[in-house]
C-alpha cells in the first residue's frame, strides 16, 4: 500500500507501477493550427515571402507565393495587407484553396462570422475533396455552439483526411457529449499517438477511461502530460481524480491545488477541492470553494453535474451526496431581500 505522503505522490506520478495509479472550442487549438509553423527566429518570413513572390515564374506559382505572403503577414498582425495578398492569389487562381481559408480566417479575427463560413464554403466549393475547408468550417461551427453542424462537417474532414489529428480531436469530443464514449476513446488515442505532446487529448482521453474504472490507464496519461511539462494543469487535474478514486484524499488535494494554480477557477477541481475539504473537516474553507465552483458552474449543486465534473463511478456517489444534501444551500443563490 502506498503512503499517502506529497513526495511519494510525485514519485509515483513520473514513474507508472504495474498496479492502478492516479491519475476546445476552435480556440483551444488556435496555438496548434490557425496558421502553419513560424520559420527560424533569424528570418523575416515577409521578406522571404515576398522574394517567393517576385521569383515565380507562372500565375500557379505567384498564386501560391502570395498566399504564403498573406500567411507571413497574418503572423505580424497586419490583417488589411494579408487580406490583399490572399485576393491577390485568388485573382491569379480563382481555386486557390488556401486563400479563402486564410480570408475566412481574417473574418474569423475580426468576429464577422456570416463572412467568415461564406469563405469557408467556397473553400469547400473549389475543393471538395480537400478536408481542410470542411475542418476550418466545422471549427467555426463549434466555436458558435452548432454541436450537430460542426460534428457533420468534422465527420467529413476526418474521411477525407484520416490524418487531420484536429478534427479527430474536436470530433471525440463531439461524439463524447452524445454518449459514443468507444469511439471517443479510439479518436482520442488516435490523436494522442500521432501528437503526444497535445496535453487537451492526453486529458480527455484519461477521463474516458476514468469512467471505464481503468486508474491505470488514466495515471499513465497523467504521467506523460507531466513528464512533458509538470506544470500542466491537465496532468494535475487527472491525477488529483485518480487520487481521489484510490481515497488518498491529502495528495489529492495537493494535486487538485498544484491544477488551479496553473488554472484558477476550474470548476472540477474546486468542486473535488470542496469535496476533499470537508471530508477532512475543514468546512468553512470546503463551503466557500463550493461556492466558487457554483457560481462559475450553476448547476454544481446537483448530483448529477457533481457527478459528472468527478466522474463518478458507484463508490463514489453515496459520499457526494451526502456531501450535496449537507452543502446544497451553498450552491443555491440567495433569495430576494
Amino acid at each position: 500500500m502506498r503512503r499517502n505522503t506529497k513526495g511519494c505522490a510525485e514519485r509515483d506520478r513520473r514513474r507508472p507501477s504495474g498496479k492502478p495509479l492516479r491519475v476546445w472550442t476552435w480556440g483551444l487549438l488556435c496555438a496548434w493550427c490557425v496558421l502553419p509553423p513560424a520559420r527560424a527566429a533569424d528570418q523575416d518570413p515577409v521578406a522571404e515571402a515576398e522574394k517567393a513572390v517576385k521569383a515565380a515564374a507562372t500565375a500557379s506559382a505567384k498564386s501560391a507565393a502570395l498566399v504564403e505572403l498573406g500567411t507571413a503577414y497574418l503572423r505580424t498582425g497586419d490583417q488589411s495587407q494579408a487580406e490583399a495578398e490572399f485576393k491577390a492569389a485568388l485573382d491569379l487562381d480563382p481555386h486557390r484553396l488556401a486563400a479563402y481559408l486564410g480570408l475566412g480566417r481574417i473574418r474569423l479575427l475580426q468576429r464577422r462570422l456570416p463572412e467568415a463560413a461564406a469563405e469557408f464554403r467556397e473553400a469547400i466549393r473549389v475543393a471538395p475533396n480537400a478536408a481542410a475547408g470542411y475542418a476550418a468550417l466545422g471549427e467555426m461551427e463549434l466555436d458558435t455552439g452548432h454541436a450537430a453542424e460542426a460534428r457533420a462537417l468534422f465527420e467529413r474532414a476526418v474521411a477525407l483526411d484520416p490524418s487531420d489529428w484536429q478534427s479527430q480531436y474536436h470530433l471525440a469530443t463531439l461524439v463524447a457529449e452524445a454518449g459514443e464514449t468507444e469511439r471517443s476513446a479510439e479518436l482520442l488515442t488516435l490523436v494522442v499517438r500521432s501528437h503526444p505532446g497535445f496535453a487537451p487529448a492526453r486529458e480527455a482521453l484519461g477521463l474516458q477511461l476514468l469512467r471505464r474504472g481503468d486508474l491505470e490507464g488514466a495515471s499513465a496519461q497523467a504521467n506523460a502530460i507531466l513528464g512533458q511539462n509538470p506544470q500542466a494543469a491537465e496532468g494535475h487535474q487527472l491525477m488529483a481524480l485518480v487520487l481521489w478514486k484510490e481515497r488518498q484524499p491529502e495528495a489529492a488535494l495537493g494535486e487538485a491545488g498544484q491544477a488551479l494554480a496553473a488554472v484558477p477557477g476550474t470548476p472540477r477541481m474546486l468542486a473535488l477541492e470542496a469535496l476533499l475539504l470537508w471530508q477532512a473537516n475543514r468546512k468553512r474553507e470546503s463551503r466557500r470553494l463550493f461556492a466558487q465552483a457554483s457560481k462559475i458552474e450553476p448547476h454544481a449543486g446537483s448530483a448529477e453535474v457533481f457527478c459528472r465534473l468527478l466522474v463518478c463511478d458507484s463508490r463514489d456517489i453515496n459520499i457526494v451526496a451526502d456531501f450535496l444534501r449537507r452543502n446544497r444551500w451553498v450552491s443555491e443563490p440567495s433569495p430576494e431581500p
